[in-house]
């Protein structure tokens, strides 16, 4: 990719094994892109409507700001993996600061929802359930959701 994995060996407890390790789906990036095109096209247009000038200045400022937000999330997308260990269940960010975001996993149900176009394209929501029907996490946006959801079911059994 563009920017190695972060490292995870730091979040392991003594005896923890990786089961599953992955990064959302890049479906997920689809939405900041449809953001930034039509941040441009209506820029476009007000700049063509107003003519050249002062407003050139900030149309330029527009599409720069917008293309490094969008470059953002891509960095953002690329550092941030899910993990299933053979305790627990962690998502893992690291930009500038390192954060780990630690998801305790009892006994419970595991389910994963999967649209026709997900199908194709291998993505899902998976969403983990206490015994007695509370949603206690849900994993949106996952590559691959049936390896996931079933990394999280040995895990949680």
């Amino acid at each position: 990719m563009f920017v190695p994995p972060p490292d995870i060996t730091r979040y392991l407890l003594p005896k923890e094994q990786v089961q599953y390790m992955d990064r959302r789906h890049p479906v997920v990036l689809l939405g900041p892109l449809g953001i930034v095109m039509a941040v441009c096209v209506l820029a476009g247009f007000f700049v063509a409507a107003a003519g050249a000038g002062a407003i050139l200045d900030l149309y330029m400022i527009v599409i720069v700001g917008a293309l490094g937000w969008l470059i953002y999330r891509i960095v953002r997308w690329s550092r941030l993996l899910l993990v299933v260990t053979n305790r627990r269940v962690f998502e893992v960010e690291s930009l500038l600061l390192s954060k780990a975001s630690i998801k305790p996993v009892f006994r419970q149900g595991v389910v994963f929802i999967q649209d026709p176009v997900g199908e194709r394209l291998n993505y899902g929501t998976v969403l983990t359930q206490m015994p007695n029907g509370d949603r206690v996490h849900t994993f949106r946006w996952i590559h691959n959701p049936k390896a996931f959801a079933q990394a999280v079911t040995n895990l949680a059994v």
